[in-house]
């Protein structure tokens, strides 16, 4: 070897022995940086003809095994939707609470049974009376809290949703940019292992967000996109977008287009999404707590239907009833007929000894003579001239439906009641039962809804009050692959307040055939060109199943009715939407400024007189009302709750119980995927992480490297001093 080969050797070593150096110290300065992997240093040999001419600086590359780490970002993704699932569910729990806490809608429905039971014995005690208003006071109070807890959650994981896109924006852009970096430096010959790592590091905090695939081109970029295929990242980051709300109602839907979509670009990827904290997000929003919204409603709905319909049926005593305002609202009173049946309902006027001063059918032809298949101002003008004709301080009486379409009896005396009752015939002081009542609501001569009970389907005294959803229109609980089980077509008819007032009544109809999807039905509204701009059609997923919905887009007061019948609507189960009844329930206000007017019993015949009579310790509607209570009660399918019957405290035990259940379950599983991520980050670490036992090994040997190197040329360039010696 000569003196130039051995000193241009030496050099090379010297120079690769730094290079290497370099190398290892990054490593160790790095140790405790984020998303840092180790840089392995590979020198190369080289031969010059064949002979070795010392070593070159070869390839510096990461220490990263892609399979782990993609391994790794798939389970940062189920982390991230399973963590921000049991964050909401823990927020859930906190208003919920348990099965076993008192302030549990369950033990809140069994301490108004025990409270009903209790005014059963005492039914003329006014701290008693106090009290089973105040239990139904926590039932609708728990209720309401629940339903706001549900709705501000909506809201909340919304507004999260609006967060989360704009850091995968911010990061999208951030690889985008490092992509350019890492293509330039590759094409100019430059080490790009830094880039890649706080590249990477953008990929683990997307993974964290919403599930992505990714590939490396050919010039060091990667193309990032989602699991679905939708490219997030190619030649420039694709600009993702979401606008929450400011405010979210029980109605509200993304199915129904009250929730904007999240897009990628132009593309809406909100139903593709697949895990992530923003696959959580939306399953929260739109599936999680609407179930849960749902199983409320029903609740509520089917508390306020079957206590009102037994507290109707009584009256207070000897607290006098003389100014009522029903909760049911007509959309068109003059237009809109009544049929009774099945029973005889009566109006009785009492006196403040209990005793009746006068009292008769409403279809008493020598009474209130209301003619069956009358509108509901006729039963009104009806029962006012016979009001005001039965005693003298009754002249000034009025019974009407107000501006609001509500139905109220005003006697304008304190010393004179009125009360209801229905019987099972026209022989006064018969048995009991509840009377049908029919409604004609588009004055097109077919009845169109039934109800039970006189006093009930007015509202004349409710226990319970919701606020109605007049502009909307549900049907009932559907499985997924539901067809109408008619046998021929039906046509249903969509009437408003507009519509009603012009006399026209009918909007627009449309024909629902056997074996229509609810999705046909959907469509078949949306295209008919009359209901455009004002009645709408959605289908909206609920559980495994779905609802059919129908909005009046102007919020004016809707009516949906079928011609010849009511098979369809009865198939479909179409009727006022009960969405939101847990949220806007409450005890009646009259029975709160003065819980004395909560019924206890009822009108009951005085064999001797007869005439009918009230009694303060007449507790036969206290009696009624406990029972309720305590015994199973109807439930429609609602979220993941199927129909049953069970009772009410059951069924609010039931909702609880699968909030806890889901709970637990998502704590479960995200220990366990917890546990996964960590394993797989722990295996990345010890193949990737920087050990610095080993770099200490590593900086030794290139430290003796570095050494013999600068010895080699110290040792030429002695040689090199002798050589010149000599020629001088």
């Amino acid at each position: 070897m000569s003196l130039n080969l051995a000193l241009t050797s030496a050099i090379s070593g010297l120079s690769t022995a730094q290079a290497g150096l370099d190398v290892i110290s990054s490593n160790i300065a790095n140790v405790n940086t984020e998303g840092y992997t180790r840089k392995i240093f590979v020198p190369q040999s080289v031969v010059l003809a064949g002979q070795g001419a010392g070593v070159q600086i070869g390839d510096i590359i990461n220490n990263v095994d892609q399979n782990l780490l993609k391994d790794t970002r798939n389970a940062r993704s189920q982390v991230g939707l399973l963590a921000t699932t049991s964050s909401y569910y823990k927020r859930i729990q906190d208003t919920f609470g348990t099965t076993q806490s008192n302030s549990s809608v369950s033990n809140q429905l069994n301490r108004l049974q025990q409270e009903f039971s209790t005014l059963t014995t005492t039914p003329e005690t006014v701290s008693q009376q106090l009290a089973a208003v105040q239990a139904g006071l926590s039932v609708a109070n728990s209720l309401s809290s629940m339903s706001k807890t549900v709705q501000t959650l909506r809201l909340n994981a919304d507004r999260e949703i609006e967060g989360a896109v704009n850091d995968i924006n911010s990061y999208l852009a951030n690889i985008s940019a490092l992509n350019d970096q890492i293509s330039f430096g590759q094409s100019t010959g430059r080490q790009t292992e830094d880039l890649e790592d706080k590249r990477d590091v953008a990929l683990n905090k997307i993974s964290d967000l919403i599930d992505i695939r990714y590939f490396k081109n050919a010039n060091g970029s990667l193309t990032v996109f989602t699991s679905d295929g939708t490219t997030l990242v190619d030649s420039q980051a694709v600009k993702m977008s979401h606008v929450a709300l400011t405010q979210v109602a029980p109605s509200s839907s993304y199915a129904g287009g009250d929730f904007n979509g999240v897009f990628a670009g132009v593309r809406d990827i909100t139903t593709s999404l697949r895990s992530g904290k923003l696959k959580s997000l939306v399953d929260m929003r739109d599936s999680t707590l609407p179930d849960m919204q749902a199983q409320l409603d029903q609740l509520a709905k089917s508390l306020n239907d079957q206590i009102n319909q037994v507290h109707n049926r009584g009256a207070s005593f000897p607290t006098m009833t003389n100014n009522i305002i029903g909760s049911r609202t007509f959309v068109d009173s003059a237009q809109q007929t009544l049929t009774f049946s099945g029973a005889e309902p009566s109006v009785v006027l009492y006196g403040t000894d209990g005793k009746q001063i006068a009292s008769s059918r409403v279809l008493d032809t020598t009474g209130i003579n209301f003619t069956n298949g009358g509108t509901v101002d006729d039963l009104a003008g009806q029962m006012q001239t016979w009001i005001q004709a039965q005693d003298p301080q009754l002249v000034n009486a009025t019974v009407a439906v107000n501006s609001a379409g509500k139905f109220t009896v005003n006697l304008g005396t304190d010393t004179i009641g009125v009360a209801f009752r229905d019987e099972e015939s026209a022989i006064k002081g018969s048995a009991q039962k509840d009377v049908s009542v029919a409604i004609d609501l588009d004055a097109d001569g077919q009845n169109d809804k039934t109800y039970t009970g006189f006093s009930n389907f007015l509202g004349l005294n409710d226990y319970f009050t919701t606020t109605p959803n007049l502009t909307q229109w549900d049907s009932g609980f559907k499985p997924a692959n539901y067809t109408t089980g008619i046998t021929a077509a039906a046509t249903i008819n969509f009437s408003d307040a507009t519509s009603m007032a012009s006399g026209t009544n009918t909007i627009s109809s449309i024909t629902i055939n056997p074996g229509d999807t609810l999705t046909q039905i959907r469509d078949k509204i949306n295209a008919d060109s009359l209901l455009a701009g004002r009645i709408t059609a959605d289908v909206i997923p609920e559980g495994s199943g779905q609802r059919l919905r129908i909005q009046h887009i102007l919020g004016e007061k809707l009516l949906v009715t079928q011609s010849g019948g009511t098979n369809a609507m009865d198939v479909l189960g179409l009727d006022y939407s009960a969405t939101g009844a847990s949220q806007n329930i409450a005890v009646n206000q009259t029975l709160v400024d003065d819980s004395s007017k909560v019924s206890r019993g009822q009108l009951q015949l005085n064999p001797l007189t007869g005439e009918y009579l009230l009694a303060p310790g007449e507790n036969s509607i206290a009696s009624q009302m406990a029972g309720l209570l305590s015994g199973p009660a109807s439930f429609q399918p609602a979220g993941s709750l199927s129909g049953t019957d069970v009772t009410f405290q059951d069924y609010g035990a039931s909702i609880v119980s699968r909030s806890s259940t889901a709970a637990a379950a998502a704590d479960t599983n995200l220990k366990l995927q917890s546990d996964l991520k960590d394993s797989l980050d722990l295996k990345q670490s010890a193949g990737a992480g920087v050990n610095l036992d080993e770099e200490m090994s590593q900086l030794m040997v290139f430290q003796q490297t570095y050494a013999a190197s600068a010895k080699v040329i110290s040792t030429t360039s002695q040689l090199f001093d002798i050589l010149n010696n000599l020629i001088r």
